[in-house]
C-alpha cells in the first residue's frame, strides 16, 4: 500500500504531465504484477463495489477519535471529502506493521468482507486505520468508499505502460478497454507481448479530447490538420468481427 499511496500523492500534487508520467512509469517498473493490474483497473474506472456505508465509516471514526459528532460534520463540510476527512482526524499509527501488504491484498481483503457481519468489517477497518500513515489512510478510505477519481488522463497511463512494456500506445489502449475483470486477469494476460485478446467484442479505444501540450504554432501547417466539433458525450462504435456484430 505504501508504494501505491506514494503514487497517489505524487499524482495529486503534481501539475505537470511529464511528472505524472514519470511517477506512473516508475510505479509500473517496480510494483508487483498483481498490483499493476489493479492500478490500471482503478484508473480506467473499474472500481471495487462499495461494501461499507458512509454512515458506518463516519460512526467508527467518531468512536475512534472521540470527536463530537457536530465537529465531525463541520470538518466534513469544510474538507468536502469523507475519505480525506477521516484520514485527517484519525491519529498517527499506534502499532508498527509486521508485514507490508500491497494494493492487491487490500482489494482482495475488502472483497472478502462482503459476506462478513458489521462487527468483522469494523474490526478490519479499525485495524488498518491503526497501522497506516495519513496518506495511506486516505487511499484506503478511497478504496472503502469506491469514490476513486485521480487527476490523470488515460493517455498518460497508456504512455507510462508503453515505456515499460515496449508495446505501442494504440495496442495498450485497445487491450485495457472492454470488459476485462481485474480479479481474474493477470498483468501478463492483459499486456504481455504474446497476449492475445479473447474478447472479440472489445472496442477500439474511444477518442478523448486532451489539452495541447505545446504551442499551436508548433503543430505545423493548418492544412495538414482536420478539425471537428467536440460534442458532449462519447462516440459509439459498431464492430463486426467473426461474423458477429457489437455496439458500444
Amino acid at each position: 500500500m505504501k508504494a501505491f499511496a506514494q503514487l497517489i500523492f505524487q499524482l495529486g500534487t503534481s501539475t505537470k504531465t511529464n511528472d505524472k508520467l514519470e511517477a506512473l512509469a516508475h510505479y509500473f517498473r517496480t510494483a508487483p504484477d498483481e498490483d499493476k493490474v489493479w492500478v490500471i483497473a482503478l484508473f480506467s474506472g473499474r472500481r471495487p463495489r462499495r461494501l461499507i456505508s458512509s454512515t458506518l465509516l463516519s460512526t467508527w471514526c467518531i468512536e475512534t477519535t472521540n470527536v463530537p459528532g457536530w465537529l465531525f460534520e463541520e470538518s466534513y463540510h469544510t474538507v468536502g471529502d469523507l475519505a480525506e476527512t477521516i484520514a485527517l482526524l484519525l491519529p498517527p499509527p499506534e502499532t508498527a506493521r509486521t508485514n507490508e501488504q500491497g494494493l492487491s491484498w487490500y482489494i482482495q481483503s475488502l472483497a472478502q468482507l462482503e459476506k462478513k457481519d458489521e462487527a468483522e468489517k469494523r474490526s478490519f477497518v479499525l485495524e488498518q486505520w491503526s497501522q497506516l500513515d495519513q496518506v495511506e489512510k486516505f487511499v484506503f478510505n478511497k478504496l472503502l468508499t469506491g469514490n476513486f477519481r485521480i487527476g490523470v488522463s488515460q493517455k498518460t497511463i497508456v504512455n507510462a505502460l508503453a515505456q515499460i512494456t515496449g508495446l505501442s500506445g494504440s495496442i495498450i489502449a485497445h487491450r485495457i478497454s472492454g470488459n476485462w475483470d481485474p480479479f481474474t486477469t493477470s498483468f501478463h494476460h492483459l499486456l504481455g507481448e504474446s497476449a492475445v485478446s479473447e474478447d472479440i467484442s472489445k472496442p477500439y479505444p474511444f477518442f478523448l479530447a486532451y489539452a495541447l501540450e505545446q504551442q499551436v504554432d508548433e503543430l505545423g501547417a493548418p492544412q495538414e490538420w482536420q478539425a471537428e466539433w467536440k460534442w458532449d458525450g462519447i462516440r459509439g462504435q459498431l464492430i463486426r468481427r467473426d461474423s458477429q456484430l457489437f455496439t458500444w
